[in-house]
């Protein structure tokens, strides 16, 4: 038998004990012990990941306000288009109804 086996048979004996010894739940007994190996042997087997930093919430008094930045030299940015012409004021003391 292979280690893997040997393990399996082993953690499906544990249960089979800590249930009290029932008859007939031995395909379930093995089954469980099989999941529980194989998730433990992929666990095992995966790189370990570094983990993710946390994004700043408004709750978190540790973030910073973000600043826009400044350009460093040359003009600043001029709009392109021209402002729509101001509206003519009605001629004093006259009132329209």
């Amino acid at each position: 038998m292979t280690d893997r086996e040997d393990r399996i048979r082993q953690r499906a004996y544990e249960i089979w004990e800590q249930e009290g010894r029932p008859q007939g739940e031995d395909m379930r007994h093995w089954l469980q012990a099989f999941q529980e190996i194989s998730a433990s042997v992929d666990a095992d087997s995966q790189p370990a990941r570094k983990p993710r930093a946390k994004k700043a919430t408004a709750t978190d008094k540790t973030a910073k306000p973000k600043v826009a930045s400044k350009s460093k030299g040359g003009a600043q940015s001029v709009p392109t288009t021209t402002p729509p012409p101001k509206a003519a004021k009605p001629a004093g003391g006259v009132t329209k109804h």
